[in-house]
């Protein structure tokens, strides 16, 4: 059987999501109980860092293309937004081959198949957003959570652009300092951040897993 782009599409995410949540829990379990710090230093590492960077970086650009001014009520978050998304426009632009000087038939399909990628990360992206505080505790797997049984229940959905950049944001950084290996610190000092990041691509992990199934399934 030939998958069809929309279940490959998933696929991807959900491989990338599974390998960056477990490549966390590894670390996290058996780096910080032997107090030393390794990340992303390895092949392995790096592959999976970039991989979960590249797919950020997709959900990056699928809000900047999906954001209408509409969608925004407050002036100080217009503003906020107007100098985090909307002036880098003509960059984004210009690298997903939108901005061309004499754009062919061919040019053209090109640039919107580029942009349906993006637009579907950022797509499954806000679905994973808005269902992690309510994944069930026995799909929870963060090794140091607080919680008995462990949840995400208290981390709360993004809701205004505004937030889900931020959101977005707080996630690249993190993907960062995942690099550097020192899980101690991000216990102790990113906590928060850390936790939501990781339940982030789990919940991705699951839901887009569960996407690819159901289009196979009723592909076949």
């Amino acid at each position: 059987m030939t998958l069809h782009g929309d279940v490959s599409d998933f696929l991807a995410i959900a491989e990338v999501a599974d390998a960056t949540t477990k490549w966390l829990a590894m670390h996290l379990q058996t780096d910080v109980a032997a107090a030393r710090p390794r990340g992303g230093r390895d092949r392995v590492s790096l592959t999976i860092l970039q991989q979960a960077r590249d797919y950020l970086a997709q959900v990056r650009e699928g809000f900047v293309l999906s954001v209408r001014a509409g969608q925004v009520s407050d002036s100080s978050e217009m503003r906020y937004l107007l100098e985090r998304v909307l002036l880098d426009w003509d960059a984004l632009s210009r690298e997903l081959g939108l901005a061309l000087e004499s754009e062919t038939e061919v040019e053209f399909d090109r640039a919107l198949e580029r942009v349906r990628g993006q637009l579907l990360a950022f797509g499954m992206a806000l679905v994973a957003l808005a269902a992690l505080p309510r994944l069930p505790s026995e799909s929870v797997t963060f090794p140091h959570s607080y919680n008995k049984p462990p949840t995400y229940a208290d981390i709360p959905a993004p809701v205004t652009p505004g937030q889900v950049l931020d959101r977005i944001e707080e996630m690249e950084g993190m993907v960062w300092q995942f690099a550097r290996g020192r899980w101690g610190d991000l216990l102790r000092r990113r906590y928060g951040p850390l936790r939501r990041t990781y339940g982030f691509f789990e919940t991705s992990a699951l839901l887009a897993g569960e996407h690819a199934r159901r289009f196979t399934s009723t592909s076949l």
